[in-house]
């Protein structure tokens, strides 16, 4: 029966994290107008198109159910069509304890109800009991099939990419809840990411891990955020140095190079000397080497012989957010976001 409320798990950045939990644990997930939910046992779930689901129905509610059947029915089952079962009375007990499994993986995350099924099986999920892999009268089975799959879980290589899943889902969910970003920022484009942002980047001390630019001090790192987490109001495409030549512009006020640069001998019109210092010539507030096309595209006249802090700017890094933001093309935040943080 379909219902007209929305699922609030079916959103862009959603969706993309559980794409990234299947493959992380191995699958290909495909879209598809033939079937609601199903597995071909050599690696591929295939969901329903958009089109074809109920309003409550979302991918990544379909996809960790998925998941959930591949746990509770054990490594052999992978290599079966749909894990093996079919919608037959049989196998009624399976399905009950793949539920289980689905309720006790969600709890910790406050999702259960946003993860429950919208197939017929929903009033048997609905009741079952706040620790979802206590044995209730009549299906002990499935409890005890649900309690050894949930022990296999949690000594395998799929507990870290799906209980990651599970956080990343709660934080958007919470964030989308509140108008923000999990950094604290406004919400920005509802179809893009942290991950397509051209200030996300790795780093950090130790392992590094997703951090967004935009919160970076003068010195240090800055948040941590997650690719998977939904745009803020600061989301910009990645960096495309032929349409923005800010760092070449007025960004900086010269470029200073060493008397060993090649770009010296190779490129000696261009070189301005100070006593014993070096630069590459100025034309007004502009680099010399600037060539400024039609429709304000920039390019580099010497950029094969470059001089060496030319080739160490990194597009996306933190000089380049700098140089944007002192040509206007990138505005500073009014203040540093006092909301949650990401995890």
């Amino acid at each position: 029966m379909k219902r007209e409320a929305r699922s609030p798990l079916a959103t862009p950045a959603i969706d993309e994290i559980w794409r990234r939990a299947a493959a992380q644990v191995g699958f290909t997930l495909t879209r598809t107008g033939d079937a609601y939910a199903t597995s071909d046992g050599r690696g591929v779930i295939a969901i329903g198109a958009t089109e074809t689901l109920d309003a409550d129905d979302a991918l990544a509610q379909l996809v960790f159910h998925e998941l959930c059947h591949a746990i509770t029915e054990g490594e052999a089952a992978l290599r079966a069509p749909d894990w093996g079962l079919d919608n037959v009375p049989a196998h009624t007990v399976r399905e009950h304890a793949c539920l289980r499994v689905q309720a006790r993986l969600a709890d910790p995350y406050g999702l259960r109800a946003a993860m429950a099924p919208t197939t017929p099986y929903r009033e048997y999920y609905a009741t079952l009991p706040s620790y979802p892999l206590e044995s209730t009268p009549g299906d002990r089975e499935a409890a005890d099939r649900a309690a050894a799959a949930c022990a296999r879980f949690e000594a395998s290589a799929w507990r870290a990419p799906i209980e990651h899943a599970l956080a990343a889902t709660a934080a958007a969910m919470e964030s989308a809840a509140a108008g923000a970003h999990p950094l604290g920022f406004a919400l920005g484009p509802a179809a893009e990411t942290c991950g397509t942002c051209a200030w996300a980047y790795e780093g950090g001390r130790g392992t590094a891990v997703t951090r967004c630019r935009q919160t970076a001090p003068a010195e240090g790192d800055g948040e941590r955020t997650a690719r998977s987490h939904p745009a803020c109001v600061h989301w910009e495409p990645p960096v495309d140095c032929r349409t923005c030549g800010a760092c070449c512009r007025e960004a900086y006020h010269s470029v200073t190079v060493t008397m060993r640069d090649p770009v010296v001998w190779q490129e000696p019109h261009l070189i301005v000397r100070h006593g014993p210092r070096f630069e590459i010539l100025r034309e007004g507030s502009r680099c010399a080497a600037l060539h400024v096309g039609e429709g304000h595209s920039y390019t580099c006249t010497i950029y094969q012989n470059r001089p060496r802090p030319c080739r160490e700017f990194s597009a996306g890094g933190r000089h380049c957010i700098e140089a944007r933001r002192r040509v206007g093309l990138t505005p500073t935040p009014a203040a540093r976001p006092t909301g949650p943080r990401a995890s």
